[in-house]
C-alpha cells in the first residue's frame, strides 16, 4: 500500500501589532466575517507568535485574490515545512528545480517571527545560500534576482514563499498589451 503525502497549500496570515489583546480579537473577528462572506471552507491554526495565522486553503492564490490586502493584515500564500535546514532545503529545491535557467540568480529573505531564537536571520540567509548555490549552481545577487526565497519562521515551523521575478515582468507586459 502507498501512501500519499500531501502537500497543504497555506495562507500566512500576519495581523499588524496591537498592544491591546482586545484590539487583535476584534480583527480577528473581522477577518472571520470576511472569510463567511465567501462562504469558503477553510481552517485557522494558531502559531507561537499571537499576530500570526495559518490559513489551510484549496486554493490560495484565489484567496488571496479575493482578500486583497488590508491594513489590519497581510494574506501571503506559503508552503510550510518544520524548521529544520533539511526540510527547508528540500521543499525550495522541490519548487524551483524544474523551472530554472542558465542564468537564474535568487536571494532569500528571512523574516523570524519567533520567542526564541535558535540561529540568527544572516546565519540562515548565509548557511541556506551556501547549500541552494552547491546543490543547483544558481547565483546568489542580491540586487537582481530572478528567485526571490522568503521565509517566515514561526516556532517549529517555516513558512516559505518563492517568488519567480520573471512571471511577475510576463505578467506586466500581457497587461500592456
Amino acid at each position: 500500500m502507498k501512501i500519499k503525502k500531501y502537500n497543504n497549500k497555506e495562507i500566512l496570515l500576519k495581523f499588524k501589532q496591537t498592544h491591546n489583546p482586545k484590539e487583535l480579537d476584534e480583527m480577528i473577528y473581522r477577518f472571520e466575517k470576511d472569510m463567511d462572506e465567501f462562504n469558503k471552507n477553510y481552517f485557522l491554526k494558531e502559531s507561537e507568535n499571537p499576530f500570526i495565522f495559518f490559513l489551510e486553503y484549496a486554493k490560495p492564490e484565489e484567496l488571496v485574490k479575493r482578500l486583497d490586502s488590508k491594513k489590519e493584515y497581510s494574506v501571503i500564500p506559503v508552503t510550510c515545512v518544520i524548521s529544520n535546514m533539511n526540510y527547508i532545503t528540500s521543499a525550495i529545491l522541490r519548487k524551483i528545480r524544474h523551472k530554472l535557467c542558465v542564468n537564474d540568480t535568487f536571494e532569500i529573505n528571512c523574516h523570524i517571527n519567533t520567542y526564541c531564537i535558535a540561529q540568527t536571520k544572516d546565519t540562515v540567509e548565509h548557511e541556506l545560500s551556501k547549500r541552494i548555490t552547491s546543490m543547483i549552481k544558481i547565483e546568489y545577487d542580491k540586487y537582481h534576482p530572478v528567485w526571490t526565497i522568503n521565509l517566515y519562521i514561526v516556532g517549529d515551523i517555516t513558512a516559505i514563499n518563492i517568488i519567480n521575478s520573471r512571471n511577475k515582468i510576463k505578467q506586466k507586459m500581457n497587461m500592456l498589451k
